[in-house]
């Protein structure tokens, strides 16, 4: 139970930042443009947000399973190799960039460190539902 709330709470952290990483132009694509993919529905700005909300939390709570079946790994380097190459992933998937050295340049740091704080969260509590439980 308490591993939905800890997902639950990294989504919502996750959601609320990437909505003021966009709101102060930290970012420069915009987090719910994939929607508009799908024109048969007709959302609006704030079931957008909730629909982001959602895949989140569940890639989250995914996360922290797999998080809980590594938990002998260090959560320190996990989370930072891991939240590093999710971050990139993300960025390089959404701007099209080439696999280039000057791409890199092109990557947005507070979209990186806003990943690897939240990877570092669910890593954490992982690690402490797993000590908890099995105790």
């Amino acid at each position: 139970m308490y591993i939905f709330i800890g997902a639950l709470a990294a989504a919502l952290f996750a959601t609320v930042s990437l909505k003021g990483l966009h709101f102060f132009n930290f970012i420069n694509w915009h987090p719910v443009s994939f929607l508009k993919k799908f024109e048969s529905f007709d959302w609006s700005a704030f079931e957008r947000w909730v629909i982001l909300f959602l895949i989140i939390a569940v890639f989250t709570l995914l996360l922290m399973l797999i998080a809980q079946a590594l938990f002998r790994l260090p959560p320190f380097s996990f989370s930072l190799i891991l939240g590093l190459a999710i971050a990139m992933l993300i960025e390089w998937r959404i701007l099209d960039l080439p696999l280039e050295w000057a791409s890199l340049k092109k990557l947005s740091i507070p979209f990186i460190i806003l990943i690897v704080t939240v990877m570092r969260f669910i890593v954490e509590t992982a690690r402490y539902m797993r000590m908890q439980t099995f105790r």
